[in-house]
């Protein structure tokens, strides 16, 4: 029969023991205790970092988050009324989005991860022209979207596969591979084998 200890974070709570445990602490008291390791805080914090760059693990990761809390707080009436009251009482603060005014840095850097979040699938320079279609002559954002696709469907019609080879370098979708270099100096030798002099 299995036995039972007292987790050690001191909550109480009994755990049942089993052979691959490797803690005397309950989920909730490893995760106190883990949150004080610095450097258990950084691998992990580096490690979600790393996941975060793969777009569909992120979209999949705020799906599950979003709908998770959404759950919470509809079947939990008491905590949907302290972060609405934790809401009003840093909005009356000053602190938070409210401290940091027009043209501060962070700002800026929200406004940027956002135009990449809603205008990541536009090219940069055609950008400003769906905002206009958008803002201005009142087109909706489907169909303004369509419109720019058109476009770049016929711009990409036109060019050369080293033209768009370069575009998608210049937009970050590829890398340059640095030409290569022997480690050691291997004499006046071409890679085909013939004297560099003799050429």
């Amino acid at each position: 029969m299995t036995g039972t200890f007292q987790c050690e974070g001191g909550c109480g709570r009994e755990i049942k023991e089993f052979p691959r445990r490797k803690t005397r602490f309950c989920r909730s008291c490893i995760g106190t205790v883990n949150g004080q390791d610095r450097a258990k805080v950084e691998k992990a914090r580096a490690s979600m970092k790393r996941r975060m760059q793969d777009p569909a693990f992120k979209a999949e990761h705020i799906r599950r988050t979003s709908e998770g809390l959404r759950a919470r707080l509809a079947s939990d009436p008491e905590e949907a009324e302290r972060r609405r009251k934790a809401g009003r009482a840093l909005g009356k603060s000053g602190l938070g989005h409210a401290a940091q005014g027009a043209g501060s840095e962070p700002r800026i850097r929200v406004g940027r991860m956002q135009t990449e979040r809603y205008l990541g699938w536009c090219p940069k320079h055609l950008r400003d022209q769906y905002r206009d279609l958008v803002n201005k002559k009142g087109v909706r954002a489907v169909e303004a979207r369509e419109i720019i696709e058109r476009q770049i469907e016929a711009e990409n019609a036109r060019l050369s596969p080293f033209e768009k080879q370069l575009l998608r370098v210049r937009n970050g979708q590829a890398t340059v591979v640095e030409k290569f270099k022997p480690a050691a100096d291997l004499g006046p030798y071409t890679l085909g084998g013939v004297a560099s002099g003799m050429i």
